[in-house]
């Protein structure tokens, strides 16, 4: 089954782009999980047709995921009765673009259907369904799934010391696969050591690594820079997360954008720093 917002259905149907139904809507939550050997996914269903969910309750209809994987042929279809589900595959059963598509499916025959939501255009009804119609359908969700794409976005970046660099100056080069981060070798050996501390690291991702992400989101940003560096990994790996995470690259601050794709790191200086100063008051 894919979605096609232009496909026609004998019958109605609760879908995006469509005025099928009036005022009600279907929409489908996807969450991925990669661990080292399992990926799980999570689904969350919200539908606000009364109609359709009584017949999930009667068992007659029921929430389907059909997941699949272009790069390695995988398909597998996720069903449940209830507003979430889940499942876990091995890891090299998804890799790549996977798409989701989201319904609801009959699973016994419905011979009389009826809903006011249903647009006027239908007739009064009421409808027949038999086992393998959609009552509703979502558009097709797709993530990118790369063991890059689920480490820290920090990982894009290396520490490298410049020989000609001088103390408390730092400066960013975008060229190769990981953005660089430049520094004095005295400053190196400083930021090395320091990194062995959580409250030490809490810092540096706050100032360097945070300013270095909103830099290189305004490289992404700017149409030129942009096709300069998107075959790099780094911009790679930095477009794939925000693709992820529902985040459109060009549709925000830069700072804002740093903040979601860094998740929230403000948060570790209340763990490891505030916390502590606070209790030393």
């Amino acid at each position: 089954m894919k979605f096609d917002k232009n496909k026609a259905f004998p019958y109605p149907v609760l879908r995006p782009f469509s005025d099928d139904y009036v005022d009600v809507e279907f929409q489908a939550t996807v969450e991925f999980v990669v661990g080292k050997e399992t990926i799980k996914v999570n689904i969350g269903y919200a539908i606000s047709s009364d109609e359709i969910v009584n017949e999930i309750h009667l068992g007659n209809a029921e929430y389907v995921a059909a997941i699949s994987c272009r790069d390695t042929y995988y398909q597998h279809v996720v069903s449940s009765s209830a507003k979430t589900a889940s499942a876990e595959f091995d890891i090299g059963q998804l890799r790549g673009e996977v798409r989701v598509n989201p319904y609801v499916v009959v699973k016994k025959d419905i011979p009389t259907f009826a809903s006011p939501d249903i647009n006027a255009e239908f007739g009064a009804g009421p409808f027949a369904f038999v086992v393998g119609d959609v009552l509703a359908q979502d558009d097709a969700q797709v993530f990118y799934i790369d063991r890059d794409l689920l480490k820290p976005i920090t990982s894009v970046f290396e520490l490298v010391k410049k020989d000609e660099q001088s103390d408390g100056v730092w400066t960013i080069g975008f060229d190769e696969e990981h953005i660089q981060i430049e520094v004095s070798p005295k400053m190196k050996e400083s930021i090395d050591n320091a990194r062995n501390s959580k409250n030490n690291r809490a810092v540096l991702i706050n100032s360097i690594y945070f300013a270095a992400v909103m830099q290189a989101i305004q490289k992404l940003q700017v149409a030129d820079t942009r096709a300069t560096y998107e075959d790099k990994k780094w911009a790679k790996v930095m477009l794939g997360q925000a693709h992820n995470k529902g985040l459109d690259i060009n549709g925000g601050d830069s700072y804002l954008l740093a903040e979601r794709l860094m998740q929230n790191p403000i948060k570790l200086l209340e763990s490891y720093v505030f916390k502590g100063a606070n209790n030393e008051g």
